[in-house]
């Protein structure tokens, strides 16, 4: 199999695992959703770089796009879709958004304790 195709469906597969639409890789990689689907076709090669910025976003090693035998590592689980969602959100949101979202998790968590006891 050519290498680009080969990393590109190993791209895809990671993606798709994590549960990241093209979309929200493109975002967090600063590219265009055509350049993701591009990768993932194999009709263009990542660089290098691109290839490790990848590999950070979906907690897989650089390695793991070469490996067909290696099966697809997990992501860390989640107890629910919701949960799966709110770590990908996670990911694209800016730092102001996060503060927000913190912020509603302490309220949160408060009334939790409240009603508790």
């Amino acid at each position: 199999m050519e290498i680009g195709k080969q990393v590109g469906r190993r791209i895809k597969e990671f993606r798709e695992t994590r549960g990241l639409t093209q979309a929200q890789l493109a975002q967090l990689l600063g590219k265009s959703i055509e350049t993701i689907s591009n990768f993932e076709r194999g009709k263009v090669v990542t660089s290098l770089h691109t290839l490790d910025q990848l590999a950070r976003l979906l907690n897989v090693k650089m390695k793991d796009f070469f490996d067909d035998e290696g099966g697809i590592p997990p992501e860390p689980e989640f107890p629910s879709a919701s949960a799966q969602t709110l770590a990908n959100a996670l990911k694209l949101l800016p730092e102001d958004d996060l503060e927000v979202l913190a912020a509603v998790a302490g309220v949160l968590e408060s009334q939790r304790r409240r009603k508790r006891g």
